[in-house]
């Protein structure tokens, strides 16, 4: 009886034990410092205005592409805005530079960075109604040449605004106009002998007049 008897007191001792340990331990973790919250960043939304500049060299290009942006001087509606689109995808296969991204409001419609002299840039300007994406690529020609397209396709309800203006290129403007691939110029091939590029039809190039070996 005496041994049952201290055997049960050591038992109760050690569950009295690890209550105390068990609430110390707890009271512990409860007092601990946590980790300051750091909200997720916030996707930016897209943008629903985008411009393209689209610059030009050459005396036939210079003066249609004037022409073209004189004939669109002033847009009304949809349908002026997507005739608009579309002569710029019939110019654009023959554009040197371009840029196409999100109309801010630190760019002026009339204004890039180029610091090239001579040439004709034209600037498009259009509004959506929904929010749009952007080519990742100005250098691409033809993803250029597809977001026009893209444009020149959407249904009336898509159209807030456009604009088509000339814009002058200045030394360390924003923004800056790259000079597009020329192996991405839609109708283009490359001359194998000066690395031009000339329209696919011709049967010489126009830089350097070697005629193509196919």
């Amino acid at each position: 009886m005496g041994e049952m008897a201290v055997l049960c007191g050591i038992l109760v001792l050690l569950a009295a034990v690890g209550a105390i340990v068990f609430f110390v331990v707890r009271a512990s973790r409860g007092t601990a410092p946590q980790a300051p919250y750091t909200p997720a960043p916030a996707t930016a939304p897209k943008s629903r205005d985008l411009i393209f500049f689209l610059r030009f060299e050459g005396v036939d290009d210079e003066a249609y592409v004037r022409e073209l942006i004189g004939r669109h001087a002033q847009i009304a509606g949809a349908a002026a805005a997507r005739e608009a689109a579309l002569d710029l995808v019939r110019a654009a296969p023959t554009a040197t530079h371009a840029f196409v991204g999100p109309m801010t409001s630190a760019i002026a419609i009339e204004q890039c960075g180029c610091g090239l002299s001579g040439g004709v840039i034209a600037a498009f300007r259009v509004g959506s109604t929904r929010p749009l994406d952007s080519v990742s690529d100005d250098q691409d020609l033809g993803a250029v040449v597809a977001e026009l397209r893209k444009i020149a396709a959407w249904t009336p309800d898509r159209f807030a605004h456009a604009q088509v203006a000339q814009a002058t290129g200045v030394m360390g403007g924003s923004p800056t106009l790259l000079s597009v691939k020329k192996e991405t110029r839609p109708g283009h091939q490359i001359c194998v002998y000066c690395n031009q590029a000339f329209l696919a039809h011709d049967m010489k190039c126009s830089n350097c007049g070697a005629r193509p070996t196919q």
